[in-house]
């Protein structure tokens, strides 16, 4: 009898440690065990590029160093505002903001509000400020700038956004009173998508900078390169008769006198080809930079069409 138990007791303890063994076997090769997050689900994503729900996220800021589309209104509560262009006192950026909001600046950076308590949009510079983000709008998490929320202040939000430029890291911050936030967080994102980088006029030589080999044109291609120069000069010096002289007609002078009084500042760089496109008419194609009047950078190219007169002059037809 004692035999017998002692062999079940073997038998017991065999089957104890079978099992045992097994479960450990398990543990290691199932997915549930891997180690999970500790994160504060509250706290924001490292990366702000990243929603949480998966989805595609949208960039606010795509015309930014093309100088984009001009803004001339926003709709606010159902309402037409027209809007300018203010750039920001220290930092080479700025918006299209609604004429009722006027503009105050604080350590930090400049903003444009209205109303008590203030509803306000701020442009920040990046180097002096590093909010703290105790929560996170899902409704705003679906855009790749948007960093953070805080609703410290019973009355108040703020929603934080970051800009990386080539020199200037910018914080975009939104403040609204709870009873206001709806009308002005649809303006606020319209607003922040017309953010632009501007240049500085003293930084910018406007003239005729052409680069070519001369020896490689013949004697038309030459005549016809002199006439579309000396438009460009007269543009660049916003003479109006000058510019005329060079056209084929007044007609033509009118047509293309936004040249001369756009506000605009030009630079010609570069001579890219002279094509003929017949006997008695060129294109002469260049590359220039335009600063426009709110300090917008364009890169483009211009087409002077050249054309013989009856009288045997080259005259400019055509710019486009």
């Amino acid at each position: 009898m004692k035999r017998f138990r002692s062999f079940l007791i073997i038998i017991i303890t065999a089957l104890v440690l079978s099992a045992c063994s097994s479960s450990k076997s398990n543990d290691v090769d199932s997915p549930s065990a891997s180690p999970t997050s500790t994160a504060d689900p509250a706290a924001p994503s490292d990366t702000a590029s990243t929603d949480p729900s998966g989805s595609p996220q949208t960039s606010l800021f795509v015309e930014v160093k093309s100088g984009g589309s001009i803004i001339q209104s926003y709709t606010f509560n159902d309402k037409l505002e027209n809007a300018v262009f203010r750039k920001h006192t220290s930092l080479p950026y700025g918006v299209y903001v609604p004429e009722f909001m006027d503009q105050r600046e604080f350590s930090e950076g400049v903003e444009w509000g209205y109303g008590e308590p203030r509803n306000s949009f701020a442009i920040m510079d990046g180097s002096l400020i590093q909010p703290e983000f105790q929560q996170t709008e899902p409704d705003l998490a679906t855009y790749k700038e948007y960093v953070g929320t805080d609703r410290s202040d019973p009355k108040m939000e703020y929603d934080y956004f970051s800009f990386h430029g080539e020199s200037h890291e910018l914080i975009i911050r939104f403040a609204y009173t709870i009873e206001e936030k709806a009308e002005a967080l649809k303006l606020f994102l319209a607003m922040i998508t017309s953010l632009r980088e501007t240049h500085s006029n003293e930084d910018f030589k406007a003239g005729v900078f052409l680069t070519y080999d001369e020896s490689s044109l013949d004697e038309t291609q030459k005549a016809v390169l002199q006439c579309a120069m000396a438009s460009m000069d007269a543009i660049i010096a916003r003479d109006a008769k000058s510019f005329a002289k060079t056209l084929e007609s007044q007609a033509i002078a009118d047509a293309l006198s936004f040249l001369i009084d756009d506000g605009n500042l030009y630079r010609f760089e570069e001579l890219e080809s002279i094509t003929a496109l017949d006997e008695k008419r060129y294109n002469v194609n260049v590359v220039y930079k335009r600063l426009s009047e709110e300090s917008f950078l364009f890169n483009s190219s211009y087409a002077f069409t050249v054309r013989k007169n009856k009288d045997g002059e080259w005259k400019v037809a055509n710019i486009d």
